[in-house]
């Protein structure tokens, strides 16, 4: 348990790339968005919000890289830095769902930023009680944090050409599978199902796979070399 707390410990000390950077690119796309807006005579919908998800996945990849050899070197197991590791992933989100839904709350109070700018607020994803909301949150976070956690992990444990050829692999299997969904005409019945879910029933089909590559991240770093 100590080991698993200096993990914890050795990322807070780390407070820009957890916390500040991806705050910081959010606020700027919305610094930006917001003064545009202000020239748009419609409703303006922005994307903008994708940046924190894009960066919380970049994370996910780099920060293996940067304190997995030095945990290590500090006499700390594999399973103690994943572990952490994982607690500092989900506080992050905590948080970073926790934000979100409150500049949702002060959009709508605002009335769209006084600018009918909707950048927090979006539709689809912001339907459902506000439980649900951070929920949804919660879950895109995590998926994208332990995506990107995968990737660093496989790499670690096979090296580039192993990562290259596991790509290689996924990429033929989704070829095939996209072939036999075009010779089966399948895809009416997909897109039909897809437009039929709500944020909710993606963030629930969203869960199992975070699981599997949080699992999946720990049974590779368990052989990992530094």
């Amino acid at each position: 348990m100590n080991k698993i707390a200096s993990v914890i410990k050795m990322h807070r000390t780390d407070k820009w790339t957890w916390l500040l950077i991806p705050w910081m690119i959010m606020l700027s796309s919305f610094t930006v968005n917001f003064t545009i807006s202000f020239f748009v005579d419609e409703p303006m919908i922005t994307g903008g919000l994708s940046s924190i998800f894009i960066y919380v996945f970049i994370t996910g990849i780099i920060i293996l890289a940067q304190t997995f050899p030095f945990a290590l070197g500090m006499s700390v197991s594999r399973t103690d830095y994943f572990w952490g590791t994982s607690v500092m992933i989900l506080l992050s989100s905590i948080v970073s769902a926790a934000l979100l839904l409150l500049l949702r709350l002060i959009e709508t109070w605002t009335n769209a930023w006084g600018s009918d700018l909707h950048f927090f607020k979006l539709p689809y994803l912001s339907d459902g009680p506000l439980l649900i909301q951070f929920f949804v949150q919660l879950i895109l976070l995590l998926f994208m944090y332990y995506f990107g956690f995968l990737i660093a992990s496989t790499y670690r444990r096979t090296g580039r050409i192993g990562l290259f050829l596991i790509a290689g692999i996924l990429l033929v299997l989704f070829t095939v599978l996209s072939f036999m969904a075009n010779y089966l005409n399948w895809y009416p019945a997909i897109f039909d199902w897809m437009v039929n879910q709500s944020a909710l029933d993606y963030a629930l089909w969203m869960l199992p796979l975070v699981l599997l590559f949080s699992a999946s991240s720990y049974l590779l770093l368990r052989r990992a070399t530094i």
